[in-house]
């Protein structure tokens, strides 16, 4: 598939490599418990699925090649000892062309249920137990962006927006998104518009593709929450190019056409016409005034003059005023990844910057070093109402990474996990793919110090969840390149300095 890669793809990738080589002593922070497997594991997490209080495991794995291949959930039930079981307690099929999926408690069966994505519906499934009970809500055209099953994995995607007064699903489709209850009831399909790139190969060429016609498709990033202060749930949709704002009306429905559009005149006609550059829109409450403000990063140029520029637009009056920005931060020859994170637990929240050197010579770098560095910057926010233009606390990170897989030698980093429950979020790294290991936050200099390491395999992906209530995040992780491969399950001891 043509996929024109963006500075915003590189930045997921990269945000792979932050780890560091420091070397401590070993610490048992986790329990181990390996669960084998059929098949590559493409997803795992936790939920309770039978709704006895106790998180289930579920496990999703693609079983041979296509177009044989199976696609099936293993859920492995907890026992009231709070363990599980090396074989599932039931395996159910995957609907054909689900493409993600969710998971939330939406229907009066018990525990939660599975929500998935297909071409012309939202397919509810309650897996408690081997019968599957199931529910089909039909989405009015056009298709969804679910053209098929994803081809290298079944990913985790939020559908489901817990916003008062009652939940909604946003399902995206190919230039709109159906508005919709977990019980069917169309509340709106509004207009969001899109990004499409087609490669089609002459017949003619001397190069040669796989099929006749090939699709990059990039919907817009969805963000529901108040924007003109009347306490009703509004949806934002942010492209490279403009924002559309879709205010909710009195009976909670929303039109078709945005309430207002503003256009960001960020990406340069070099840039649009060559399919780089990025503009990241995350539309949040800053300042806890209920109201969603706004925060943009640009990346711009190559690698011989990359910028990247990060606005922030507080909500005043239930506007953005883009002409004028309220902090601005400038990075010449790199691009950033930016969160929002209260890292301190002070409900305030942190800017934290993650900023890659992009250039010529850091390419050159990488493959004389196989490894890349980063910076992570935290800027708090001031009694002004503005974010610190100074960094209060700055760490650099390097890790190595395989040219084979071309994907870090481990699990990307961790942010927003508090590992020790002391209020304080904790960075979380994979040693180069050999273990774990834990930066803890702190109120004044956070992540600076390697507080704990453990060794294990950690190739893949982990996800953190407390799934024995003990208010401490656990793990489960796995690797989403390899077959027949076990799923690694870690139980935190609570040994961590609080």
């Amino acid at each position: 598939m043509y996929r024109p890669y963006s500075y915003a793809t590189l930045s997921l990738l990269f945000a792979g490599f932050l780890t560091t080589s420091a070397a401590l002593a070993d610490d048992d922070i986790f329990e181990l418990m390996e669960i084998s497997n059929e098949g590559r594991v493409v997803s795992a997490g936790f939920a309770d699925f039978d709704g006895d209080d106790r998180k289930d495991l579920m496990i999703a794995s693609l079983n041979g090649m296509p177009p044989e291949e199976k696609r099936v959930i293993r859920i492995h039930l907890q026992n009231p000892e709070g363990s599980y079981s090396t074989s599932p307690s039931h395996v159910i099929d995957i609907p054909q062309w689900s493409a993600v999926y969710d998971i939330a408690d939406v229907k009066d069966t018990p525990g939660e249920e599975l929500i998935l994505l297909r071409p012309d519906a939202i397919t509810i499934l309650s897996i408690a137990d081997a019968e599957v009970v199931e529910w089909n809500i039909p989405v009015e055209g056009p298709s969804t962006v679910a053209a098929s099953d994803d081809e290298r994995g079944f990913d985790s995607f939020k559908l489901l927006h817990d916003v008062a007064p009652k939940p909604l699903l946003l399902v995206p489709q190919i230039g709109l998104v159906s508005v919709l209850t977990a019980d069917g009831e169309s509340m709106g399909q509004i207009d969001v518009g899109g990004r499409a790139n087609f490669f089609v190969a002459r017949r003619s060429s001397i190069f040669s593709a796989e099929s006749d016609l090939q699709l990059y498709l990039d919907t817009p990033k969805l963000s529901i929450g108040d924007v003109n202060g009347d306490a009703r749930a509004d949806i934002v949709a942010a492209t490279r190019h403009e924002i559309r704002v879709f205010l909710g009306l009195a009976d909670g429905r929303f039109d078709r056409e945005p309430s207002y559009a503003l256009a960001l005149n960020l990406i340069s006609p070099l840039d649009h016409s060559r399919g780089s550059g990025s503009v990241v829109t995350i539309a949040r409450d800053i300042d806890d005034d209920g109201m969603l403000d706004l925060v943009i990063t640009h990346t711009e140029g190559t690698f011989s003059d990359t910028v990247a520029t990060t606005y922030i637009y507080r909500n005043r009056d239930g506007r953005w005023d883009l002409a004028n920005h309220d902090d601005k931060f400038v990075s010449d020859g790199s691009f950033s990844s930016d969160l929002l994170l209260d890292i301190d637990g002070d409900n305030i929240h942190e800017l934290v910057r993650i900023r890659f050197k992009f250039s010529v010579l850091e390419a050159v770098e990488i493959l004389l070093t196989r490894e890349i560095d980063a910076v992570v910057e935290v800027h708090r926010l001031q009694s002004d109402g503005h974010f610190d233009t100074k960094p209060s606390s700055r760490r650099k990170f390097s890790a190595g990474f395989s040219f084979d897989t071309f994907r870090p030698k481990g699990f990307m980093p961790q942010t927003g996990v508090d590992i020790n429950a002391d209020g304080f979020m904790d960075v979380i790294t994979s040693a180069d793919g050999k273990g774990i290991e834990i930066y803890l936050g702190t109120k004044d200099e956070p992540f600076t110090k390697r507080t704990a390491r453990q060794k294990m395999t950690t190739t893949g992906r982990i996800h953190f969840t407390d799934f024995d209530d003990d208010g401490l995040p656990d793990f489960v992780l796995y690797d989403t390149q390899s077959f027949d491969a076990s799923v690694l399950i870690g139980r935190n001891r609570g040994e961590l300095p609080r």
